[in-house]
C-alpha cells in the first residue's frame, strides 16, 4: 500500500467517526431544541391565559392581586404537569411620605413629570415563595424539603460595640458600625435599621450604598464626620438586599437611592405591608 493510499484510507475512517459523531449529535440538539420550543409555547399560553386576570395564581400555591400593580401578569412559569403560576415580579413604587403608590399614572394621577421631589423610588425585584411547602413545612418538618428550623440565623450581629457605632444625624433609624482596623480602601456603606429586625426578631436588616468616593471619602472620615453625614438631595445607589425583606409569600431586592435614607424604614415598612396584602392566602 502506497503512502498516498495509506493517507486516503486514514482520512477515510476519520471522515467517517466525524459523520457518526455529528450524525450521532444532531438529534440530541434537535430535541432539545424541540423542547424548548415546546415548552416557550406553553409558557406563552400560560401568560396569554392569564392576560384579564387581576387574581393570578402563584406557583405551588396562593394568589397575587395584580390590581393593585402597574403590570398585567408578573413573571409566569409553568411545569411539564401543565402548573402555570407566578414566580415573581418587578415593579416600581413611590413612597410619599404617607403611603405607597405604584409607579403608573392610574395610581399617582400625575404625569410622570408632576411627581413631587420629595416622593422617594422604591424599585423591586420579587420572588414569589411555594405557600403550599411553608406551610407543610410548619405542620410536619421534612429535612429533605425544608430548612432547619434550629439553625442559627445567617447575617450581621445583633449588637456591635458601641465604641464602633455611628449614628448619622441625618437619618434616624440607622447606624453605621465600624470596624477596629477600617480599610482604607474605597467601599460603599452598609447602614443597619436598629429598630426593625428580620422575621427572626434579632438580625438587623440592611440598606447598603455606593457614595461618590471623591464627594464621600467613608473610608477616611472620622466618627465625628460620619455622624454629620449627609448626602443630600443626590441620588446615589442604594440597595436592600433579599435578607433584609421579606414579605407575605416571598423576598424582594430593593433599589433606591441615598435621598430615601432619611425615612427609608418607614418607607420599607409600607411596602412590605403592601405586598403582603396583595398576597391572597390559601383557603
Amino acid at each position: 500500500m502506497t503512502y498516498r493510499t495509506r493517507m486516503h484510507t486514514r482520512f477515510s475512517v476519520l471522515a467517517s467517526v466525524c459523520a457518526v459523531v455529528l450524525v450521532g449529535c444532531k438529534p440530541a440538539s434537535q430535541d432539545t431544541d424541540k423542547r424548548l420550543a415546546d415548552y416557550q409555547a406553553r409558557l406563552q399560553a400560560c401568560v396569554d391565559s392569564m392576560e384579564n386576570k387581576t387574581r393570578i395564581p402563584i406557583m405551588g400555591g396562593g394568589e397575587i392581586d395584580t390590581s393593585r400593580f402597574a403590570f398585567n401578569v408578573p413573571h409566569m412559569n409553568v411545569t411539564d404537569e401543565g402548573e402555570c403560576g407566578a414566580v415573581g415580579f418587578e415593579a416600581e413604587f413611590y413612597w410619599t411620605g404617607e403611603k405607597i403608590v405604584p409607579n403608573a399614572p392610574k395610581f399617582t394621577s400625575l404625569h410622570p413629570t408632576q411627581i413631587p421631589p420629595e416622593w422617594r423610588r422604591l424599585g423591586v425585584g420579587a420572588s414569589l415563595g411555594n405557600r403550599r411547602l411553608g406551610n407543610q413545612c410548619k405542620e410536619q418538618f421534612d429535612p429533605q424539603k425544608c430548612p432547619d428550623p434550629n439553625r442559627k440565623p445567617s447575617g450581621p450581629p445583633p449588637t456591635w460595640p458601641e465604641n464602633l457605632t455611628v449614628r448619622p444625624k441625618a437619618y434616624p433609624g440607622l447606624e453605621m458600625r465600624l470596624q477596629p482596623v477600617r480599610d482604607p480602601r474605597p467601599t460603599g456603606v452598609t447602614f443597619f435599621m436598629t429598630d426593625w429586625p428580620r422575621r427572626d426578631g434579632v438580625t438587623p436588616r440592611t440598606v447598603i450604598c455606593s457614595p461618590h468616593e471623591v464627594d464621600f471619602p467613608i473610608h477616611k472620615m472620622t466618627i465625628a464626620e460620619l455622624e454629620q453625614l449627609d448626602f443630600g438631595k443626590r441620588t446615589l445607589p442604594c440597595d436592600v438586599g433579599y435578607g433584609s425583606f421579606d414579605f407575605k409569600g416571598g423576598g424582594a431586592r430593593i433599589s433606591t437611592g441615598t435621598e430615601a435614607l432619611r425615612d427609608i424604614v418607614p418607607a420599607l415598612k409600607a411596602l412590605q405591608q403592601y405586598l403582603s396584602d396583595s398576597i391572597i392566602k390559601e383557603d
